[in-house]
């Protein structure tokens, strides 16, 4: 399998966990003594499928340039997509395309992490011609994160909001596989939700859903953020 290039989003506020860490943004909070981008970095060196990083990076992206730009620990490429204003999850993976030369991107939230197979990721997405593929675990209640309705087939279907009900089932895991081709019609630079607002469009193009049965675990709020240094602890 080629090598593909890997776009980690890294340029949220970071708001809910502004009550424990102020000096830095959230994928930089510590976890056991190591920025949580590590985590992400280090299983993308150990699957030695990516040969170029990308950060899209906003808020207070001068500390991620100072901890990365000069780094040698990693066997790839590592570059920075500055966003100069807010422009969401969606508008940050369309910039940082622009760094990008391969058909297809591997996507990471920056604040979230699972330990998936990313060869078994990338397959299936192949096999299945798809034109995006998420990765998805299940929970039993799905309330905090919005829930993935998947066929039979392992098609997306649709999603539901967060709050719309607390029954069990799919979530979103933060890491995707991209066709590049999927954002030829999105406009640069302007704020776009690729949760609210691109992935809904992107269904009809083909979206498929990995399930995996890895730990899920996010930085995101004060309790989330304390249950992963429990869980790095022991690993």
């Amino acid at each position: 399998m080629e090598k593909i290039d890997a776009i980690i989003l890294a340029g949220g506020l970071g708001t809910r966990l502004r009550t424990v860490i102020t000096d830095r943004p959230k994928v930089l909070v510590p976890i056991n003594n190591r920025p949580f981008l590590d985590i992400i970095l280090n299983t993308l060196s150990q699957c030695n499928l990516v040969g170029h990083v990308i950060l899209a990076i906003g808020y207070m992206a001068e500390k991620i340039i100072e901890e990365y730009q000069q780094t040698q620990k990693y066997p790839y490429k590592i570059s920075f997509s500055v966003e100069e204003k807010l422009i969401g999850t969606g508008g940050g993976i369309n910039k940082a395309l622009s760094l990008t030369t391969t058909e297809k991107v591997l996507v990471f939230n920056g604040d979230s992490f699972v330990g998936v197979n990313l060869y078994e990721l990338l397959k299936f997405h192949d096999d299945n011609h798809a034109a995006a593929t998420m990765t998805v675990v299940e929970v039993d209640d799905t309330s905090r994160f919005g829930r993935v309705i998947i066929d039979k087939d392992g098609r997306i279907v649709s999603f539901l909001e967060k709050n719309s009900d607390d029954a069990a089932g799919y979530i979103n895991a933060g890491v995707y596989v991209f066709q590049k081709t999927l954002f030829d019609d999105v406009v640069k630079d302007i704020p776009i939700s690729l949760e609210r607002d691109l992935m809904p469009l992107f269904l009809k193009k083909g979206v498929y859903g990995f399930i995996t049965k890895e730990n899920f675990i996010d930085v995101g709020t004060p309790e989330s953020y304390r249950a992963a240094s429990r869980l790095f602890l022991t690993k």
